[in-house]
């Protein structure tokens, strides 16, 4: 392990430090969408759903589609600045697809840290520093990556815990959410319930600044939160949590991310009605909308009879005639 280490320290050094009071990038999981139509890609960036960059195949760890059938390895490329895989199937299936890279590690100076930790409200992380008296020093972190996306109705699929360290569990599956609806998400850190953490959510093209999202909510004792979803579409939801380091000199933090894809349907429009038999529809010139007159028949459109010498309702019976 120390020397699994020392390699990421090196990768770290020379790719990962980013300039002071940038947000940390997610990687999300998107399917359906331009540039991933017929595949599952693994996408890393700030502006949901696009990428400003994406894993490559040494660092992929698990990449697979669990359906009813069971789970089915995905064979994945970059390409661009993303990391894709061509669905088993033609068609939108139903199942979790997920992805779990292997850790890697980042030096970040203090400033860049502190950033970084007051912006994701790392309250237990910036007072252990302070107490420890290197609130001044560089954050040495070695970060982990769990995504995952509920694709079509995934039934039951969608609220079964995958076992990944740090996990978001819809309470419901998200195809099921009505327009408005709030989505419950339990939040599970090495199987276990997490509370006290903040779970964030966005749709897709959301403008975002920085740490703040449009949706967020802290979980209760049980690792329990209630996203308020006000919209339809594409959406994902996410969170890091970050615990001291053990046993490794070299490494101060922890560091897990997770993000759960998924989409809220549009509520479907009224399927149109047969035109009742013997209704008239009558016109006035002009018109574009026509009033309606009820009665049994086909389904005929009259224009309604200008005259000054007929009240309203003998031009209504002319038209019935």
């Amino acid at each position: 392990m120390r020397g699994r280490i020392r390699r990421f320290a090196i990768i770290g050094g020379l790719c990962l430090a980013f300039p002071g009071g940038l947000s940390a990038h997610d990687l999300w999981l998107v399917t359906g969408v331009a540039g991933a139509r017929g595949r599952v890609c693994a996408r890393i960036g700030e502006h949901f759903p696009t990428s400003s960059n994406g894993v490559t195949a040494d660092r992929v760890e698990v990449f697979q589609l669990r359906s009813e059938g069971g789970a089915q390895p995905l064979t994945g490329a970059k390409e661009k600045k993303q990391f894709c895989a061509p669905l088993p199937k033609p068609g939108a299936p139903a199942g979790v697809a997920e992805i779990i890279v292997h850790p890697r590690f980042i030096r970040l100076g203090a400033k860049d840290f502190n950033s970084y930790i007051e912006g994701e409200g790392f309250a237990s992380v910036i007072a252990a520093r302070e107490q420890s008296g290197k609130a001044d020093a560089e954050g040495r972190e070695l970060y982990s990556r769990f995504s995952k996306a509920v694709m079509g109705g995934a039934g039951s699929l969608a609220t079964r815990p995958l076992g990944h360290v740090l996990e978001i569990v819809p309470e419901k599956d998200p195809a099921t959410l009505a327009e408005g609806e709030p989505l419950a998400v339990q939040i599970l850190f090495r199987g276990k319930p997490l509370a006290g953490v903040r779970v964030s959510a966005a749709w897709a093209g959301a403008e975002m600044k920085g740490h703040e999202f449009p949706v967020a909510a802290e979980t209760d004792a049980q690792g329990r939160a209630l996203l308020r979803l006000d919209r339809t579409g594409l959406w994902y939801a996410r969170l890091i949590h970050m615990v001291p380091a053990q046993d490794d000199p070299q490494i101060d933090w922890r560091s897990f991310f997770a993000t759960l894809t998924f989409e809220v349907p549009a509520k479907k429009a009224p399927a149109p009605q047969p035109a009742q038999k013997g209704m008239k529809h009558l016109c006035p010139s002009g018109a574009k909308a026509p009033l309606v007159a009820h009665g049994y028949g086909t389904t005929e459109v009259v224009p309604l009879r200008k005259d000054p010498d007929l009240s309203p309702r003998e031009a209504l019976e002319w038209a019935r005639a």
